[in-house]
């Protein structure tokens, strides 16, 4: 075989246009490379360069020299099966856009059902000494970021401990080890929030705003006891890690563009989970205020004040908002909490 083209030296841009020759036998393929009459060099090993639709095939020889085709389209005899197929796969239009297709739903797949129920699983096998490291991890970085002592009196505490013991007890299947700590928080404000290993934070801010309403404070810890049942802290890691992953492989040549997908994409995916935790949170809590004997309109009426205190309008979310909350929307879960009332 005979083709001309570009030879160029192991790191050189600077190219001669030879003739190479290609020649076969039942034992090896030998390239030897002409400018003119004279023989430049002769190589009995090469590989080719990666295969792209419109561009030539380089061959790469052992010296990390190089010869570049003049046509785009001449393709080498040893390219494999394979190789030919994709080339033709990126030269038919209904191809790629099945290939496209294909992988937007192998995505949707992967992201949404294979990482969260292999995410579930790990979290479920987890030692409980795991569990409570990353928990007092956890509870310590946010000691030194947001949280301060408790500006709760003695009687404050009593009170708000026994609510929250009495009730404890009789709950169905209730998770080992919870623990209740009071904090201020004056830059979270009114919330709670609870680590995977069953310790719950309540922040003064939100004890004070439900101070006189006893059924909706113990909503909002039912609420909390829910993340801890099924196990949300350590499966939202788990998706998260896997997420990340994931995005890096799909987009680990591509630095830059790929720090951006990786902090933009997984962020977002993440939310989703998060909206579908928060849900199922808030389907524990009001089970259980129902089978204690409270009605479901005091979680309701949690949502209502925690709305109020953060300056959120329960009936002026947008899509938007929805969207890139971590949360449901506050109409969602007080509508939700008023079904079967």
């Amino acid at each position: 075989m005979q083709v001309t083209g570009y030879y160029y030296l192991r790191n050189q841009s600077h190219s001669t246009e030879v003739t190479l020759w290609l020649t076969q036998d039942n034992r090896c393929e030998q390239v030897r490379i002409y400018n003119g009459d004279e023989l430049l060099v002769q190589f009995d090993e090469y590989r080719q360069g990666q295969q792209l639709s419109g561009l030539p095939v380089e061959l790469v020889f052992i010296d990390g020299s190089r010869f570049v085709p003049h046509s785009a389209s001449h393709r080498w005899p040893s390219e494999s099966t394979w190789d030919r197929l994709l080339e033709r796969i990126e030269k038919h239009k209904t191809a790629v856009l099945g290939c496209v297709i294909a992988s937007a739903v192998l995505a949707w797949l992967l992201f949404f059902k294979v990482i969260p129920a292999s995410a579930a699983v790990v979290a479920r096998s987890l030692p409980d000494s795991v569990v409570h490291a990353a928990s007092e991890q956890t509870l310590a970085a946010l000691e030194y970021v947001y949280l301060e002592p408790t500006n709760l009196d003695a009687a404050q505490q009593t009170h708000i401990r026994t609510l929250w013991q009495r009730h404890i007890a009789q709950i169905d299947d209730a998770p080992e080890h919870l623990v209740l700590h009071f904090y201020s928080a004056p830059e979270i404000g009114a919330n709670a929030f609870a680590l995977p290993d069953g310790q719950v934070v309540l922040t003064d801010e939100l004890a004070l705003i439900l101070k006189d309403n006893d059924t909706a404070l113990l909503a909002v810890l039912l609420h909390e006891i829910g993340h801890v049942h099924h196990q949300h802290g350590l499966t939202l890691a788990a998706q998260s890690a896997g997420s990340s992953v994931t995005l890096a492989l799909m987009f680990g040549d591509l630095e830059g563009f790929a720090e951006i997908i990786m902090g933009t994409g997984s962020a977002l995916i993440q939310q989703q989970f998060s909206r579908d935790m928060e849900r199922q949170a808030d389907t524990f809590a009001l089970e259980q205020l129902s089978q204690l004997g409270y009605h479901r309109s005091a979680f309701a009426e949690a949502m209502q004040a925690l709305a109020q205190a953060h300056g959120m309008d329960e009936k002026e979310q947008g899509s938007l908002w929805d969207y890139l909350s971590s949360h449901p929307a506050i109409s969602e879960r007080i509508e939700n909490a008023h079904k079967t009332d």
